[in-house]
């Protein structure tokens, strides 16, 4: 995925184009400079607001050190006139594509997915992942699957205290919804990119 972004949101400012012409023509060295900078704020500026918005649980995805936000790149594009300057930010990553788009998850080897319920608050740590002990459900000592209410669930027979403690439900697949909002956080930057490029056209002006 990358910020080639077709969808825009309100637009209530604009490029000063009487500016930029004049800047090109007096100083088109360093207004290319100065555009280069300004796009480097811009795509600075747009992962710091992805990852405060989007990654910090909902209605986002919560990130975790060393995960999702680390796939993210940025890079320029260089050209030898004003035109052609760009800059990209991408990602390669299947899981954050997931979440941009929406998924459907089932299990490769064609069985059921073990879904960790959300109440039983002894299966996660302190920031939401799964502990390490749970990841292989199906060798969890005294865990059977069992019915209840027409789904199958993986429980935890607790003998001596006669209990049943259901831990994972068991599911042909699991829909995952879009919440990245990856492409939504830039469009709504719009305005605010199109001042910083205003700013750096304004300093090139200012070396007169």
């Amino acid at each position: 995925m990358a910020a080639a972004f077709t969808k825009m949101s309100e637009l209530t400012v604009e490029i000063n184009t009487k500016n930029l012409d004049r800047a090109l023509r007096l100083f088109p060295k360093e207004l290319k400079f100065e555009i280069a900078d300004g796009m480097d704020h811009i795509s600075r500026k747009f992962l710091k607001v992805f990852r405060q918005e989007r990654l910090q649980g909902p209605p986002g995805i919560r990130g975790r050190p060393h995960g999702i936000f680390t796939h993210f790149s940025r890079a320029s594009l260089v050209s030898q006139d004003i035109e052609g300057m760009g800059m990209v930010i991408f990602s390669d990553s299947k899981i954050a594509r997931m979440h941009e788009e929406g998924a459907t998850v089932k299990n490769q080897g064609g069985g059921k997915l073990a879904v960790p319920l959300s109440a039983r608050k002894e299966l996660f740590t302190s920031d939401g992942r799964l502990k390490k002990q749970y990841r292989q459900p199906r060798l969890l000592k005294n865990v059977v699957p069992i019915q209840l209410r027409g789904k199958t669930f993986l429980a935890k027979i607790k003998k001596k205290l006669r209990q049943i403690l259901p831990l994972f439900v068991l599911k042909n697949s699991v829909r995952i919804r879009p919440r990245l909002m990856f492409y939504k956080t830039w469009d709504n930057m719009q305005n605010e990119r199109i001042n910083i490029l205003n700013k750096s056209i304004e300093k090139t002006l200012s070396k007169t």
